[in-house]
């Protein structure tokens, strides 16, 4: 197979540049702690839970459209032998010590000379990628956004990114489209490469294990979600939503939700709660208090997570579907959330395909400066998903007048892609009953 420099002048689609995915202005809460809202930007930079499945076809979805069919479903490699991998930057060694599953992983590294780590396995022959959507189970000492890029023997390619925190558990990451080069044809796939940028002056050090694909939900799917159970998701989202026929998924934090309008504050009361269900919408939870868990005493942890399941079976309502604030959790808050929900939201990007890890789904929201998305960066994301497929979350906190506006512009387009058959609406349910592998 013939050799080429890999920053080519080919047309390069970027999607995601300015949408880090699920960050945002950080605030405290009542008594001083960090809340949900997350604070993460991509220029930051163990042994994990064995959650490794394979695509099973009798899990496929019943519509004829959704259907995949593909030899690469499951995983691909199990890094045990690595002499099929070539490294073009950075540095490839085996580690016995850090391992998602068998008796080794990849560990890829920088130092602090070099500013990225690449490494290229050239297949002995091509393969047909275009129902599948690649990830890989991810461990890190520092934050770290990999990407995985699928090329094509013109040297076109797709490319799929996911952001993984540092020294969260070595768990699967479900990966997101983030750019396309050129027109790459995806049925014949000549190399696989694994990327990340360091930077200057850092090391970071990276464990990659179970490169598998999952199949690509071929007509996009869309998920409006309102984290932290504001009360602006009653006053401005949902005003706007039902005029176009659409409805979101309200994430709370249990003890911030108000019995009354008495009471002050600016999160939902029970009875706004309500009138949301009863118009369509559904309830996920951030944990009690919508803290970011790393900032959650050990003792208190428990608590934040499970409390909430009592309190919405209470109160009627009928889900399992969590929400890492921030995207951070460690080993034990991850268990906690294994066991006792049915899926969960912590990666970014977005058109992920089916979820080999229903407790790290992606979604997208706006960054630091900015929490929530302008309408234009939300009107590219579905446009990249009615054309690519995929699952997409679009993330909103706390909303204001130019939100609302964005919104506005926003569920108007995705009106009329659905209209158009274009994309579907869907719900934390429908993920955690189709789309889970």
């Amino acid at each position: 197979m013939k050799r080429r420099t890999y920053l080519t002048g080919t047309a390069v689609t970027a999607f995601t540049l300015s949408i880090a995915g699920c960050v945002g202005g950080q605030e405290t809460d009542d008594e001083g702690a960090t809340n949900e809202t997350d604070n993460e930007t991509d220029t930051d930079t163990d042994t994990g839970t064995d959650d490794q499945d394979d695509y099973d076809e009798d899990d496929a979805d019943e519509d004829e459209d959704e259907e995949t069919h593909s030899d690469l479903l499951g995983t691909f490699d199990d890094f045990e032998d690595l002499d099929g991998w070539n490294v073009i930057a950075g540095s490839l060694e085996a580690d016995t010590d850090t391992v998602y599953a068998g008796s080794q992983s990849a560990h890829v590294y920088a130092s602090e000379s070099e500013e990225r780590v690449r490494i290229v396995h050239e297949l002995e022959e091509s393969i047909d990628a275009t129902d599948v959507v690649p990830g890989l189970a991810l461990a890190a000492d520092r934050n770290a956004s990999p990407v995985i890029q699928l090329y094509d023997e013109d040297g076109e390619y797709s490319q799929y990114q996911q952001f993984v925190h540092e020294n969260h558990p070595f768990v699967r990451h479900n990966f997101g489209l983030t750019q396309v080069s050129g027109d790459p044809d995806t049925s014949a796939i000549t190399e696989i490469h694994i990327d990340y940028w360091v930077g200057d002056e850092h090391e970071i050090d990276l464990w990659i294990d179970d490169l598998h694909f999952v199949p690509r939900v071929n007509t996009g799917r869309v998920m409006l979600q309102f984290q932290g159970g504001f009360e602006s998701d009653y006053t401005h989202a949902y005003p706007i939503l039902e005029e176009h026929g659409l409805t979101g998924s309200t994430f709370v934090a249990t003890n911030r939700v108000r019995g009354s309008e008495n009471v002050e504050g600016n999160r939902l009361t029970e009875g706004q709660l309500d009138e949301l269900v009863d118009a369509g919408w559904s309830v996920g939870t951030v944990g009690a208090r919508g803290l970011q868990l790393q900032t959650v005493d050990a003792e208190d942890r428990e608590a934040d997570i499970l409390e909430p399941l009592e309190w919405l079976d209470d109160h009627g309502y009928d889900t399992q579907a969590f929400a890492f604030p921030g995207g951070w959790y460690d080993e034990a808050a991850y268990d906690l959330v294994e066991s006792n929900y049915d899926i969960a939201y912590a990666g970014r990007y977005q058109c992920q395909g089916w979820a080999s890890n229903p407790y790290n789904l992606t979604r997208i929201s706006g960054g630091v400066d900015e929490r929530n998305l302008s309408a234009d960066d939300m009107i590219d994301a579905l446009n990249q998903t009615a054309e690519y497929g995929g699952y997409t979350t679009i993330t909103f906190y706390e909303m204001d007048g130019d939100d609302a506006e964005a919104l506005e512009a926003t569920a108007a387009h995705l009106a009329d892609l659905e209209e158009a058959g274009a994309i579907e609406l869907i719900h934390p349910d429908e993920v955690a009953e189709e789309y889970l592998l």
